[in-house]
């Protein structure tokens, strides 16, 4: 929500053409945006599609923001102040921070301090403008970024804090706890995840990290297979971790970090 301000308070809705020339750039610049939008969806689902490969994925995200960047740079041109001695230097400040975000494309996934940070970098340049004067130049850059993190959405990179609230509401408890908590929810098959992170390893190599022997290894081994967070190879081979267990992995990892800063970010203005 935080972010949804601060985007909202860089895009006001206050801008008005300086004239009928910009009038007839926008008319333009809408018939090329509609254009364009038929190739970007399309980028978009083949994108999402899981059997791309990872070079083809590659190939297409460098589409996808070439395309993008495109479109910005149109919108930005047409929506600037033509008569303004500060033109130049502003939209090649405004360009960098766009090409920042469009690099956030690379990424597995966009998080709330990467926005903010590309936020706060605007609000440090709007800090610089004059008052009134600038007001119609920052207020198309903030639309841009909106665009941005629609993109962003779109592409299942980024969820801002609204999204997670309603998905937090849609949760199915009973699976959450049953298929992912409760498998979670033990030091000995956190130790077999961990160790099957990097490489397979047999039933006694696992016997040897966990010091669990027999039945008790088997009764672990056998409820991380249920739950899909692991499979054996062909019978009685090696364990190894599945994406599921990965994915499940990840976010731990994640939240276990996200939560450390933040308890150690909140003890360190306690004692301030």
């Amino acid at each position: 929500m935080i972010i949804y301000e601060k985007v909202n308070f860089l895009s006001g809705q206050n801008m008005i053409p300086e004239n009928a020339s910009m009038e007839k750039d926008l008319v333009q610049l809408k018939e090329r945006v509609e254009e364009m939008s038929l190739d970007l969806r399309n980028i978009v689902t083949l994108l999402q599609s899981p059997q791309r490969s990872i070079s083809r994925r590659g190939v297409l995200f460098d589409l996808l923001r070439d395309e993008a960047r495109e479109k910005a740079l149109m919108r930005l041109d047409a929506g600037m102040a033509k008569r303004c001695d500060m033109r130049k230097d502003c939209r090649q400040r405004f360009v960098g921070l766009l090409d920042d975000n469009l690099n956030l494309l690379e990424r597995p996934r966009i998080t709330e301090e990467d926005i903010r940070s590309r936020l706060d970098n605007l609000q440090s340049l709007r800090t610089e403008a004059v008052p009134g004067r600038c007001d119609g130049c920052f207020d198309e850059m903030g639309s841009l970024f909106q665009q941005q993190l629609e993109l962003m959405r779109s592409l299942k990179l980024y969820k801002g804090r609204e999204d997670v609230l309603n998905g937090i509401e849609g949760l199915p408890e009973n699976e959450v706890v049953r298929d992912l908590l409760e498998p979670l929810s033990n030091v000995q098959r956190m130790v077999i995840l961990k160790a099957l992170s990097k490489i397979p390893r047999s039933f006694s190599e696992l016997s040897s990290i966990t010091n669990l022997r027999g039945g008790n290894l088997l009764f672990h081994l056998q409820r991380l297979t249920a739950s899909e967070m692991i499979s054996q190879r062909s019978g009685r081979g090696e364990y190894a971790l599945s994406e599921r267990g990965m994915r499940a992995l990840e976010m731990v990892s994640d939240m276990y970090q996200r939560t450390s800063r933040f308890e150690k970010t909140r003890s360190f203005e306690e004692n301030l």
